[in-house]
């Protein structure tokens, strides 16, 4: 009868351990994947390179790719920024660009869709501070919709 008891116990916990991690995956999957592809704009209207972005709003991916190289000891620095005027003006370091002009960036997110621009700034190659170089700034794009609602 015990071992009856406790196999019944066990073959509930392990269906109850399957069942939600099959609504996890159907939750996480149940938003639409939105996609965009923007032009990263430099100074004078040129255009450094692109953008495309996808969120579902929990998660974000983002690749970037440009022809451009930094200066000789600098990098570029890919930034997601909330808005300032209207957000938190928070400032998430996506990472910097490979010798290659390419950045991928994945991240599961609280809230992906807060964030309204994309800057790309120039850098120091050794650079310890964990701020932009906002004076240094080379390209933006801004996100539309549902990006900054």
């Amino acid at each position: 009868m015990r071992l009856n008891v406790s196999f019944t116990f066990m073959l509930a916990t392990l269906a109850l351990l399957v069942s939600s991690s099959a609504l996890v995956k159907a939750y996480a999957q149940s938003e639409p994947i939105k996609c965009q592809i923007n032009a990263l704009i430099g100074y004078g209207g040129s255009i450094f390179g692109l953008a495309n972005v996808c969120t579902n709003g929990n998660k974000i991916n983002v690749d970037i790719g440009t022809n451009y190289i930094p200066q000789s000891g600098k990098v570029f620095e890919a930034w997601l920024i909330d808005d300032g005027s209207k957000g938190s003006g928070y400032m998430l370091s996506m990472g910097k660009l490979l010798n290659s002009g390419i950045l991928h960036f994945n991240q599961v997110m609280n809230n992906a869709t807060t964030y309204t621009d994309i800057v790309i700034t120039q850098e120091p190659a050794g650079d310890l501070s964990p701020l932009a170089s906002w004076s240094n700034s080379v390209a933006q794009t801004w996100l539309l919709p549902p990006f900054g609602l």
